[in-house]
């Protein structure tokens, strides 16, 4: 190939490239660039996927690679995890009969349930049991809510309810005594 071949090759380039900038729709939109999510586990590219739940972030390596993460405002979020406070396993929320609470993965060895509040689990380590000193969590019961240990079936130590706390005992006045 000639000097003048590949210089006549390199103007039909460039005319075709002007030609095909002169033939846009004349709106000037230049789309959004796409961004990339690199994963986490073996630095594949994540791509957002349709599943039967809605959209998910799942790895480009799968089966390979099993990663996944929530799709929140077209980016990947791995959801929160909650760990037992009792053993360390990791809580998941459940659904039984309409009530929806949290549980641990480590069931039935243990036994710890905690109620759902918008989608997390309950934090009350602020209300200690006054018989084994753990704590109380609420919990919904045939009639309704009330506050139990967590060390529950060993401590079956239980207080009601009262707009999301728990109702202590009357303490003895000293004049009963």
């Amino acid at each position: 190939m000639s000097r003048d071949d590949s210089h006549d090759t390199k103007a039909r380039a460039v005319d075709s490239w002007e030609q095909e900038f002169l033939n846009q729709d004349g709106s000037g939109y230049i789309g959004t660039p796409s961004k990339r999510y690199r994963c986490p586990k073996c630095h594949g590219v994540l791509q957002l996927k349709q599943g039967k739940n809605g959209a998910f972030w799942g790895c480009e390596n799968y089966p390979k690679c099993d990663y996944s993460a929530n799709d929140e405002d077209g980016r990947p979020v791995r959801p929160k995890k909650y760990f037992c406070p009792l053993c360390g396993g990791q809580l998941r929320k459940k659904t039984h009969s309409g009530n929806t609470f949290w549980g641990c993965s480590n069931y039935p060895d243990c036994k710890l349930t905690l109620e759902d509040v918008s989608g997390e689990p309950s934090s009350s380590r602020k209300y200690p049991c006054r018989a084994c000193g753990h704590y109380l969590v609420r919990k919904k019961g045939v009639k309704g809510y009330f506050w139990g240990c967590i060390k529950y079936p060993e401590c079956k130590h239980t207080l009601p309810d009262d707009k999301g706390h728990p109702v202590p005992k009357k303490l003895r006045s000293s004049g009963d005594q």
